[in-house]
């Protein structure tokens, strides 16, 4: 009787020591899917159109502080030379207006007319850029001006009114003061056409100026601005050195869509 009980105790601490074992062996296998890394934005396609907008705006002299042809024709150049198999369009538009965001790049000139810009205008490029926007500012002169003057030097009117537009509160306030020349390893002067010397300085030969400077928001390029005169080349049909100077433009939109799709295979024919 002891024996038959000793055996029954040792079954059953046996059949006990199993059955987690057996448990685990009919527990069906789980699928656990890999994590899939959700896009913010979707990929720009063949059909996904880009605009670059040229800013107008108060008391700025068409003649002097504006160049009508100037967006125009860099967008015709590019469309051909960086073969972009995106739609690219241009138009004018003041800061107030919210079509402003939809922008790629927003383009802005002047020379010395008196820059007015409202507090709308402010809030709407401050948003403009905190959302991811660039903003290209060239401190043009007119080919045809006294030569006696010269592009590419600090401190003009427009340099001057710029800037401070910038470092508005209404703006960007203290970081908008924050400037620094764009070293000529910068990506954007590789960007597609290669400019192992900085930008281009056809446009102001006579100045005292190098380099391009630029305000980053996060680590990202937000706004860039030129004492070069490198602009005017794109709207003036004839003036020597233009190609070099379109050729840049070209980078800028280039540019514009790599930091708008960072990381992202760009829809671009090379």
């Amino acid at each position: 009787m002891m024996i038959d009980q000793q055996l029954m105790r040792t079954l059953l601490l046996i059949a006990l020591l199993c059955a987690p074992a057996l448990a685990q062996e009919n527990r069906p296998t789980l699928s656990i899917p890999e994590p899939t890394r959700q896009r913010s934005t979707p990929l720009p396609t063949s059909d996904a159109s880009f605009t670059v907008i040229q800013v107008d705006y108060n008391d700025a002299r068409k003649e002097r502080d504006y160049l009508s042809l100037a967006a125009q024709e860099l967008v015709q150049f590019t469309k051909i030379a960086a073969k972009l198999e995106v739609k690219l369009n241009w138009r004018e538009e003041p800061l107030d207006n919210r079509r402003i965001m939809d922008a790629l790049m927003l383009y802005m000139t002047g020379y010395d007319g008196v820059m007015r810009i409202n507090d709308m205008e402010k809030k709407n490029l401050a948003e403009y850029l905190k959302k991811g926007g660039l903003l290209f500012a060239d401190d043009i002169l007119p080919l045809e001006s006294d030569p006696r003057q010269s592009a590419g030097i600090i401190g003009t009117p427009f340099d001057r009114q710029f800037k401070a537009l910038i470092k508005d509160p209404l703006v960007l306030g203290r970081e908008g003061a924050r400037w620094r020349k764009l070293p000529k390893t910068h990506p954007l002067y590789s960007s597609y056409f290669d400019f192992p010397d900085g930008p281009p300085l056809s446009g102001a030969r006579q100045g005292n100026v190098f380099a391009l400077e630029g305000v980053e928001l996060r680590g990202r390029l937000a706004v860039v601005f030129s004492d070069l005169n490198i602009s005017h080349f794109w709207g003036d049909l004839n003036a020597d050195g233009r190609d070099r100077s379109l050729q840049f433009g070209s980078n800028l939109i280039v540019f514009a869509l790599t930091q708008k799709y960072a990381g992202r295979p760009l829809p671009i024919g090379r």
